[in-house]
């Protein structure tokens, strides 16, 4: 039985690139022993897939609840898991869905104080980094991984402590009913030309945002282009949608930080709408994944769940959500874009991004109010 609890609390060829290696903010690979946990998953790992596939069952059975903190919101976590527990009705399960980064935050909290009381986790890989550092996340080694498309095989951590199952992109897109054909953006650097002065819209400060950005242009060229993007008088205001929904009434002319899904959904739906995007500018991208908690009192329903969001069953399913699904083709994202994207950003990193933002985009900038 799937119970909801309420809380208050890239692509012909995908790049994986890290700003800082996430393996170096936790214990030593060589220093560390293996968990109990691990240690049935390795044995687990060294058995045929089917006999394999069976003792998790059997597991899962035996121990017959799972609790999962999922970071899709609403109905689309809903609808996901339901599938899941109609695949293994014998779970009950308990699912909350918050953000990506309380979810961070949730889980620390719960093994700082030592009750293991969530089994796995999903969340944006930039988001993992004090789980990491507190050896959080069990080394779990899954065929399921096998899957995942070679373009995709660069997201999978070496030391399997999270398993990629979709990812997300940050993009350009414009109003093309103010933007002449011409003077299309094509690039990153194309929202700097004059005809952009205040007409491109970015959410606040964002880490994820700019690491993307420094993956794709490098640390110098990415200076150069907040310059000038502060020079043109960018607009500010927080909400990717609400201001992709400002963008095409006409409110201003371009986007520099989109989540292309829900302008593709709202083209789809109504094929007048002024949405443009720019498949041609490399774009972003951050990896969603799962990880099992290296304390899970439900080891063998955790490797159950963490298996199944790779099958052809859930892949489909994330597609179908507009979603960039890893074992399955990408819903809208033509095969020839280019995507970059990176793991997790270390503390002295984030500062810098934060510092060059302060530089060169706050008090540039035309700042507004807003809600996501």
């Amino acid at each position: 039985m799937l119970r909801i609890v309420l809380s208050a609390v890239v692509a012909a060829a995908a790049a994986m690139v890290s700003l800082s290696e996430a393996s170096a903010q936790s214990v030593s690979s060589a220093a560390r022993q293996p968990s109990a946990v691990e240690k049935l998953y390795a044995e687990l790992n060294a058995l045929p897939a089917a006999e394999r596939q069976k003792r998790l069952e059997d597991g899962a059975k035996k121990e017959g609840k799972l609790n999962f903190i999922h970071t899709w919101r609403g109905a689309l976590a809903r609808n996901h898991l339901r599938l899941f527990e109609k695949r293994y009705p014998f779970l009950n399960i308990e699912m909350v869905d918050i953000g990506s980064q309380d979810a961070a935050e949730r889980l620390v909290a719960e093994e700082t104080v030592g009750r293991h009381l969530t089994d796995v986790v999903s969340l944006a890989v930039a988001d993992m980094n004090e789980i990491l550092a507190k050896d959080l996340s069990a080394h779990y080694p899954t065929p399921a991984a096998n899957l995942i498309y070679d373009r995709y095989k660069s997201f999978l951590d070496p030391q399997n402590r999270w398993l990629p199952f979709y990812w997300t992109e940050h993009g350009i897109s414009y109003n093309p009913t103010m933007i002449a054909a011409a003077d299309a953006p094509k690039d990153w650097m194309d929202l700097c030309k004059p005809v952009f002065k205040g007409q491109v819209s970015f959410d606040p400060f964002e880490v994820r945002f700019l690491a993307g950005l420094w993956n794709v242009m490098g640390e110098q060229k990415l200076g150069e282009w907040l310059k000038c993007i502060g020079e043109n008088k960018p607009i500010i205001q927080r909400g990717h949608t609400q201001r992709l929904n400002l963008m095409i009434a006409g409110d201003h002319a371009a986007q520099g930080d989109n989540y292309m899904y829900f302008g593709v959904q709202q083209k789809q739906k109504n094929p007048s709408i002024a949405f443009a995007p720019v498949w041609s500018a490399t774009m972003p991208a951050t990896i969603g994944a799962m990880i099992i908690n290296a304390n899970t009192p439900h080891p063998y329903a955790s490797a159950l769940l963490v298996d199944w969001v790779l099958s052809e069953e859930s892949q489909k399913y994330t597609a179908s959500q507009f979603r960039g699904p890893v074992g399955y083709k990408h819903p809208y994202i033509p095969e020839d874009a280019k995507i970059v994207s990176f793991s997790t950003v270390d503390e002295a990193t984030a500062d810098k991004l934060a510092k060059m933002w302060d530089q060169y985009i706050t008090g540039q900038a035309t700042e507004r109010s807003g809600t996501r």
